[in-house]
């Protein structure tokens, strides 16, 4: 078995994360696509990309920036 550095999610949270400070999305050879979101004590929170509450919280952060 080989293994890739690459990060994939394999389940979404249900709920925003507080304190959510930046984001990334998986690669795209990941089966789920998804959005990573990144809390300010490093938490990393796998989050599907087509909900609404995960877009508003995208608009957030980059509005931040």
């Amino acid at each position: 078995a080989h293994f890739t550095a690459t990060e994939c999610c394999f389940g979404y949270a249900q709920k925003v994360p507080r304190r959510a400070q930046s984001f990334y999305k998986t690669p795209s050879d990941c089966s789920l696509p998804a959005i990573v979101l990144v809390t300010s004590n490093g938490n990393k929170v796998c989050a599907d990309p087509s909900k609404s509450w995960v877009q508003n919280c995208l608009k957030r952060l980059q509005q931040k920036k």
